[in-house]
């Protein structure tokens, strides 16, 4: 279901939500991500009014953003996700107020912002339908010579299950270990499935194991700014986010209004 958007701020007043597996994976296979922080804190430095963090998760930017000082808005389609975030802001006394809605078709009223961002690689799980959806929204969001800055991954290179395998994404939480390990990249129509195998183990060392895999759209930057174009947002030079050892680099597009 699509939601349009409900912001909310409730600083001391923690969302009393469950914390469900969606956070603890989130923060095992995302929030340890730091290549890109300063990227956006340079940008949102240069920003002259609010940051919105479309696909904001659990806080990893936001969190980041405020910290230094900056107004941000955190928009996620996943309430237990923003539950997260809105506890982890109010643990830090910090004021990040949330919008649940889709990234497609998100209404925040007359709230207008000088930087909109997207982070990692969330623009390429929507399809060309969707990205068209967003940078409409986007572009009706954004204030007179604002900004959007969207994260595209570099090309990935595929591997299957007998190839050396990366490293794993751990994580501990009240006893349990938690291990995501990528086990292959394919390429499908369109773009490429990442599949990964997710293993919870508990204190007393019951293991359990899922599935789990997403596909990336193929998106380059030639594609992504003559979408824009198409929606009055115009391109500036392209800023890089360099690969680490667990993680591709990314380009990330910069359009302004």
């Amino acid at each position: 279901m699509t939601r349009r958007g409900h912001l909310s701020s409730i600083p001391g007043t923690p969302l009393t939500l469950p914390a469900p597996a969606v956070v603890v994976w989130h923060d095992v296979e995302c929030g340890g991500y730091q290549a890109d922080l300063p990227l956006w804190r340079a940008l949102a430095r240069e920003a002259d009014g609010p940051i919105l963090d479309v696909g904001a998760g659990t806080g990893r930017v936001a969190l980041h953003l405020a910290r230094a000082g900056h107004a941000v808005i955190a928009l996620d389609r996943d309430r237990h996700l923003l539950a997260a975030l809105s506890d982890r802001a109010n643990a830090e006394d910090l004021d990040i107020p949330v919008a649940e809605a889709d990234a497609a078709d998100f209404d925040l009223g007359e709230q207008q912002f000088a930087l909109i961002i997207v982070p990692m690689q969330t623009i390429q799980l929507l399809s060309a339908e969707s990205r068209a959806g967003f940078l409409a929204t986007a572009r009706r969001h954004l204030a007179p010579g604002g900004r959007v800055a969207i994260a595209i991954a570099d090309a990935l290179e595929g591997y299957e299950e007998d190839a050396d395998l990366p490293l794993p994404d751990l994580g501990d939480r009240d006893g349990w270990r938690f291990v995501s390990q990528p086990i292959a990249v394919r390429a499908v129509e369109g773009g490429v499935r990442i599949e990964r195998i997710r293993q919870a183990v508990s204190p007393d060392l019951v293991r359990s194991t899922e599935p789990d895999e997403i596909v990336l759209v193929h998106l380059t930057v030639e594609m992504l700014e003559d979408e824009g174009r198409a929606f009055g947002l115009e391109p500036e030079p392209t800023r890089d986010v360099p690969g680490t050892n667990e993680h591709v680099g990314s380009e990330v597009v910069v359009l302004r209004g």
